[in-house]
């Protein structure tokens, strides 16, 4: 699907799938290996919402208060995107839906950005 001037982005949404398994499993954080598309080719509009205002942890790894993203999708319906699904745009980067709102318009999603 082509971009458009108001939506100019490609994303997919991608679900991590739970693992199964007791007492010393593998690392549990959302890993590309452990995602299923379930949605690809949507149009996209995606907006730095600014820093957070804190950080959650406090990793070496981590950015300076971190940005949080919204990500207008007008081509999902009411139920295809939840908490925690994860959404891939054109350019690989990854960001995690903390919050997947949807009215008349499509989706609003809050997401912070995933390492890559």
């Amino acid at each position: 699907m082509a971009g458009s001037f108001i939506y100019p982005r490609t994303v997919s949404v991608r679900r991590p799938v739970p693992s199964s398994g007791f007492g010393a499993i593998a690392y549990q954080g959302t890993l590309s290996d452990n995602e299923t598309v379930i949605l690809s080719g949507l149009r996209a509009s995606i907006q730095e919402k600014g820093k957070a205002s804190r950080m959650d942890l406090a990793l070496p790894a981590d950015t300076e208060g971190g940005a949080n993203w919204s990500i207008f999708i007008p081509d999902a319906t009411n139920g295809q995107i939840q908490n925690r699904d994860v959404i891939v745009d054109e350019l690989g980067n990854r960001y995690q839906v903390g919050a997947a709102y949807w009215n008349s318009l499509g989706y609003r999603c809050r997401c912070k950005q995933l390492e890559a």
